[in-house]
């Protein structure tokens, strides 16, 4: 069980990456500047990643699992209040991209960061709530290339944030 449990903490990391890396491809092929709701949106899945990468690295503990769903439950909750932005606009502008297969990227968050919620939940159930076993801490290939890809996708985004939109203090 231990084994199926790093494999599919490992799949969703990568899982993650994709999405990140899809959204950098999206704001360069788009030409489009990303406002600050969805940087945090970004930095919501790096908060559920980690709580990953920690379960990959020191063995897979509910308290990791736990930031992972407050990172979701925080991701989930900014792209909410950016959907309602857009439903009611007070003085914000409409949102400049294009929709990707009929939805908004923000409705995209939206439904990620639920699958993540409900993701985590099954992973909580493998996990098991009453039977607190060790589950050893190992770093194969796999678990290398993730945090490697993970911290790469992490200093991208520093420097293409900090390229788009400067220095914000």
């Amino acid at each position: 069980m231990a084994s199926l449990q790093r494999i599919l903490n490992l799949l969703f990391v990568f899982v993650l990456s994709l999405v990140l890396i899809a959204s950098y491809v999206y704001q360069f092929t788009a030409s489009t500047i990303p406002c600050s709701l969805c940087l945090l949106q970004r930095l919501a899945i790096f908060a559920i990643i980690i709580g990953l990468l920690l379960n990959l690295r020191f063995g897979i503990k509910a308290e990791h699992y736990g930031l992972s769903l407050l990172g979701a439950i925080l991701g989930r909750s900014i792209s909410l209040r950016q959907m309602a932005l857009h439903i009611c606009p007070l003085e914000s502008p409409p949102y400049p991209g294009e929709p990707v297969f009929g939805f908004d990227l923000y409705v995209w968050a939206f439904i990620i960061f639920a699958c993540c919620i409900v993701a985590i939940a099954v992973l909580l159930i493998l996990f098991g709530f009453t039977n607190h076993r060790p589950v050893p801490a190992s770093s194969g290939f796999f678990e290398k290339v993730a945090i490697t890809l993970v911290a790469f996708i992490a200093l991208a985004g520093a420097v293409i944030t900090f390229l788009t939109n400067g220095l914000i203090i």
